[in-house]
C-alpha cells in the first residue's frame, strides 16, 4: 500500500492515539473500549491483511504510551470473521488469524510486535460486499465495518499487451486511458520509472526506481462505468526525473522501462482521503471519518492494475540523455 495520496493510504494502516493533559482537573474518563480497524481489501490478492488495534487514554505522556505494545494491541482474545454478503443475505464467512508481521519502521507507535490479522487463501468475490466483525471474547464488545468490493478496471492505453513505445519527446501530450471499475470512486495513476546506477568504473549496477504520482480523480457515480483520459506533457516527465534524481558526476545511469500503475478505491476510501486532505487553519480542524460501527478506523476496498515494462522510443531516450533538464544526470 504505497502511494502518497492513497496512498494510499496509506496512510490508513496506522494506529490511533488520544492524548490528554493533566493539570488540576482529571480528564481521564472511565475506561471505554474502542476498537480500531484499518484495512483495504483487494480482490486480486491471495492473502488479505487487516490491522486491528485499540484506542487508549491514560495519565501521562500519550507518545510514551504509544511505544508500549500493550497500549495499542489486544492480546490474543479477538475472534475476527470476514462475512460475505450479497443482496442483503449472508452467504458465508471465514476467520482472520492473528499474525506477527515484520517490524514496522520506527515512529510514533511501537515498531514491534507488528500485530496483524490475515486471511488464509480464501477468495474475495467481486459481486459481493464484505463485513469484518471483531468480537472481544473476554469483554463481549463487538465492532465491525462493511464495504463493497471494487471490481477490475480495464487499461486501454498503454495496453498491457501492446508493444507500442512511450513518446515523451513528441510535441503532443501522451494520452493514458482506462475504463473505471464497478464500485470505484477514487482513481490514481502512478508511473514508475525504472533505471540503474553505476559508480563510474565500478562495474556494480544497482537497480532503482522513482514513482511519479498523479493527483487522485473522483467519479460522480461509482456504479457507472466510464472512460477516463489523462493527458501528460512529455516535458513534465523530464522535469520530474530531474527533480527526483540527484546530480552526481561520478554516477552513470541507464534508463529502463516504465510501469503504469492504476489504483481504484471504493467510496469509503475516497471519503477518507478527501477528509484527510482538507485544508485546515487555526479556525478549522479535520473532522474524523470512520465507517467502523462500534469503533473507529476505515475498512474499504481497492483494486490495482498494472501495465508493466513499457519502453521509451529512441527520441525520448535521447532527450533523457541530452535534454536541458536531465543531461547532467549522465544517462547513457
Amino acid at each position: 500500500m504505497k502511494m502518497k495520496n492513497v496512498i494510499l493510504a496509506l496512510f490508513i494502516l496506522s494506529g490511533l492515539t488520544i492524548s490528554s493533559c493533566d493539570n488540576d482537573i482529571e480528564l481521564n474518563a472511565p475506561y471505554k473500549e474502542i476498537g480500531v480497524i484499518y484495512g483495504l481489501i483487494n480482490p486480486s490478492d491471495s492473502i488479505h491483511y487487516v490491522r486491528i488495534q485499540k484506542a487508549y487514554l491514560g495519565a501521562g505522556n500519550a507518545l510514551t504510551m504509544a511505544q508500549v505494545a500493550d497500549s495499542i494491541y489486544y492480546p490474543d482474545i479477538l475472534d475476527v470473521q470476514m462475512v460475505r454478503i450479497k443482496d442483503g443475505s449472508v452467504l458465508g464467512s471465514f476467520p482472520l488469524t492473528r499474525f506477527i508481521g515484520a517490524d514496522k519502521q520506527d515512529g510514533i507507535f511501537a515498531a514491534t510486535p507488528n500485530v496483524l490479522y490475515k486471511s488464509n487463501g480464501e477468495t474475495i468475490s467481486r459481486d459481493s460486499e464484505y463485513k469484518i466483525v471483531v468480537t472481544n471474547t473476554q469483554s463481549g464488545n463487538v465492532f465491525s465495518a462493511q464495504t463493497p468490493i471494487v471490481d477490475s478496471l480495464r487499461i486501454i492505453r498503454p495496453s498491457i499487451a501492446s508493444s507500442n513505445q512511450v513518446q515523451w519527446a513528441s510535441q503532443f501530450p501522451y494520452k493514458v486511458e482506462y475504463v473505471t471499475a464497478k464500485n470505484g470512486k477514487v482513481y490514481n495513476l502512478t508511473i514508475r520509472f525504472k533505471y540503474a546506477e553505476e559508480v563510474f568504473g565500478s562495474g556494480v549496477i544497482t537497480p532503482k526506481y522513482i514513482d511519479w504520482i498523479f493527483p487522485n480523480r473522483l467519479v460522480s457515480n461509482p456504479e457507472q462505468v466510464t472512460n477516463l483520459i489523462q493527458e501528460i506533457e512529455g516535458e513534465d516527465f523530464y522535469k520530474f526525473v530531474a527533480d527526483q534524481i540527484d546530480v552526481d558526476p561520478n554516477m552513470v545511469r541507464y534508463a529502463g522501462t516504465l510501469d503504469f500503475i492504476f489504483t481504484a478505491g471504493a467510496e469509503f476510501l475516497a471519503n477518507y482521503i478527501a477528509i484527510n486532505q482538507a485544508t485546515t487553519s487555526v479556525l478549522t480542524s479535520i473532522p474524523e471519518y470512520s465507517n467502523v460501527e462500534g469503533g473507529t478506523g476505515i475498512f474499504s476496498s481497492r483494486f490495482i492494475q498494472v501495465s508493466p515494462n513499457k519502453s521509451m522510443d529512441p527520441a525520448s531516450l535521447n532527450l533523457l540523455k541530452t535534454g536541458p533538464y536531465t543531461s547532467a544526470l549522465n544517462f547513457q
